[in-house]
């Protein structure tokens, strides 16, 4: 009977034994697969991190590219001519009534719908900066080749155009970087009364 009861007290002693691992197996699992997910984030942030501190900090801005000082080509374009010109800093809500203007002009050349539209936006661009940053007397110039327009900008000042560096959160500012995208050629020209600004858009695109 005793060795019965002694069996019995080993066998229910045994089982409380495996019983408790297993219960420590169980709860160790969530643990060492949490830890193991801190390490693989702090692995990934790491490397994530550090190439951005050597390299500068991301999002930075970049330098934009000076416009070179070249003048436009001395030669007459082939087609016509026209010119807009204000003797005091027009306004900005000029600048819809000159795009409209230009539209029409345009449109008289037969550089209509599409093909006008690289031309007026390089306008737009062009003669913004103009009133941001130039001064009077302020004229802009439309002649008409028979593959490109050229539009020409002169203003009062003769510093050059600065293109202005990108950057994450800056709205305004990328009108010369627009007109280098669209423009087979471009620069500008000091002269005694200031500089003109001018770039050579073409009217058929690659489809």
């Amino acid at each position: 009977m005793i060795a019965s009861h002694l069996a019995l007290l080993l066998a229910v002693s045994l089982l409380i034994v495996v019983l408790a691992l297993l219960v420590m197996v169980l709860a160790a699992v969530p643990l060492a697969m949490a830890v193991g997910s801190v390490a693989l984030a702090l692995g990934a942030g790491y490397h994530f991190l550090v190439p951005a501190s050597r390299g500068g900090r991301q999002g930075a801005r970049r330098a934009a590219p000076r416009w070179a000082a070249i003048p436009a080509a001395r030669r007459d374009l082939d087609g016509p001519r026209w010119t807009q010109a204000w003797q005091t800093v027009p306004p900005p809500s000029q600048i819809p009534l000159v795009r409209e203007q230009a539209a029409a002009v345009l449109a008289e050349w037969d550089v209509n719908g599409e093909a006008a539209e690289p031309a007026l936006l390089v306008i737009t661009e062009l003669l913004t900066n103009a009133l941001d940053y130039a001064d009077a007397p302020i004229q802009v110039t439309l002649g008409l080749d028979h593959a490109l327009v050229r539009v020409q900008v002169h203003d009062a000042i003769t510093a050059p155009p600065q293109p202005h560096p990108r950057g994450p959160r800056q709205v305004r500012g990328h009108g010369l970087q627009i007109v280098t995208a669209l423009a087979l050629r471009h620069g500008w020209a000091p002269d005694p009364h200031g500089k003109t600004v001018w770039a050579d858009v073409p009217t058929h695109w690659p489809k």
